[in-house]
């Protein structure tokens, strides 16, 4: 168990460096806003996937496996979270979100754009899922990793503290939201819940 926190807290950390602004207006200058977004999505994946390879090659254990009809409950759980999370890009420009188009336009047409995000665009989604919560990604997140149904040592460590980076990360990402949006995202949080659904909160 040591062993998964020491590598999740070093991926928090490499993490948390990447989603700074400091970071991304050092890459920005850098790079150039056409190449930040697909270079931080490049990152995010390369350390993701080193940590997860990591934790998967430690010694596990099982501890719990959930009941045939509980178990098929969770994973329909599971699979509403990643259906809930999927719908948020309805309302994105994905192609523009993993940074393919700006790639795209420089080589046609040695288009070259992009702000700190690497992101040529600058819309505040509020439809849609974004209407239902402020961080459907996360809310996503959340439910696919607390709701799984085959639980090991390794995978209840990492969950609890996957849970916890999310959470973590709503707080980030709205205060960049805010310095990005200003007041159109504080009249946003007036309407909209965080992470727990208008009809729960009814």
């Amino acid at each position: 168990m040591i062993h998964i926190i020491l590598i999740f807290l070093i991926f928090v950390f490499v993490h948390s460096i990447t989603v700074s602004r400091m970071f991304k207006q050092a890459c920005s200058a850098f790079f150039g806003g056409t190449f930040m977004r697909i270079y931080y999505n490049f990152v995010s994946l390369l350390t993701a996937g080193l940590a997860f390879y990591l934790i998967h090659e430690l010694p596990d254990r099982q501890l719990w496996t959930a009941p045939a009809w509980l178990r098929w409950i969770m994973y329909a759980i599971q699979s509403a979270g990643i259906i809930f999370g999927l719908l948020a890009f309805r309302h994105l420009d994905t192609g523009e979100f993993l940074g393919i188009k700006q790639i795209v336009r420089y080589w046609k047409r040695g288009e070259v754009a992009g702000n700190v995000e690497g992101l040529t665009q600058n819309e505040l989604v509020t439809t849609g899922v974004y209407g239902i919560v402020r961080h459907p990604m996360y809310l996503a997140g959340i439910v696919i990793f607390t709701f799984n149904p085959h639980l090991t040592r390794n995978s209840l460590t990492i969950s609890c503290l996957a849970d916890l980076y999310f959470l973590f990360g709503v707080l980030i990402e709205e205060r960049r939201f805010i310095v990005i949006f200003g007041d159109r995202y504080r009249e946003y949080r007036k309407r909209v819940p965080r992470l727990i659904p208008k009809i729960l909160h009814r």
